[in-house]
């Protein structure tokens, strides 16, 4: 498979309508809500392959580096001075990737909202800077 900015796009558009979903059984399970984090995640981690991929050619290798790799994408001035304000977003869902998929962490209702609203804020970023 050769991936494309295109694809990393889509594909992290895929995983923020199942987090939605998701969404909806995190009403009354603790389980579906740290589901809903993990997609929020790959989504996240999804559009930021697609912005790496559309300004330097290539992704990170490891969810590590991602946090890095977004900071430099803002300093070289590949994203607009806005894109800022999702640093934390990254970082903590780079922090919360292994406890939610592997339920070493336990994600409330709240959580997983709030990890829906900012990833749809920041794949809306993401569509506006790549067009």
């Amino acid at each position: 498979m050769n991936d494309t900015y295109q694809r990393a796009l889509k594909e992290a558009e895929s995983w923020l309508v199942s987090a939605k979903l998701q969404l909806v059984g995190a009403q009354s399970d603790d389980a579906s809500a740290n589901v809903c984090c993990a997609q929020a995640i790959h989504s996240i981690i999804r559009a930021h392959d697609a912005l790496s991929l559309k300004f330097l050619g290539h992704k990170p290798t490891r969810h590590d580096d991602v946090a890095i790799v977004f900071a430099k994408l803002i300093r070289d001035g590949k994203l607009p001075s806005t894109a800022e304000n999702f640093k934390s977003l990254i970082a903590n869902a780079m922090r919360d990737k292994s406890g939610a998929d592997y339920g070493k962490s336990s994600f409330s209702l709240e959580d997983a909202e709030e990890y829906v609203e900012q990833t749809e804020h920041f794949i809306a970023m993401a569509k506006d800077i790549l067009g």
